[in-house]
């Protein structure tokens, strides 16, 4: 079942490059970590696959700082050393 695209909220706009490859390098992280690509490509590199999902609209990501009750702080690790920038979902 697909959802309808006034159903699905999207990402917010990325107004700078600095951004875009800040979300594409944490996309190509969550890829070389064992995460499956949401989109079919020629490419086999991380960050050109991590681009092609981010320039079409299928990584979700926000703004803001991760909650303070997150799984890093839990396990001791101060809530300083999390990177808060951007918050992507896999």
């Amino acid at each position: 079942m697909t959802e309808s695209p006034e159903a699905t909220p999207s990402a917010p706009l990325i107004e700078s490059k600095f951004r875009l490859v800040h979300i594409a390098s944490r996309r190509a992280e969550q890829l070389m970590l064992g995460a499956r690509p949401k989109i079919e490509t020629k490419h086999t590199k991380f960050s050109r696959i991590a681009l092609a999902e981010v320039d079409g609209g299928l990584v979700k990501w926000q703004l803001g700082q991760r909650p303070a009750e997150s799984e890093g702080e839990a396990e001791g690790v101060p809530a300083e050393m999390i990177d808060p920038l951007p918050l992507i979902t896999p």
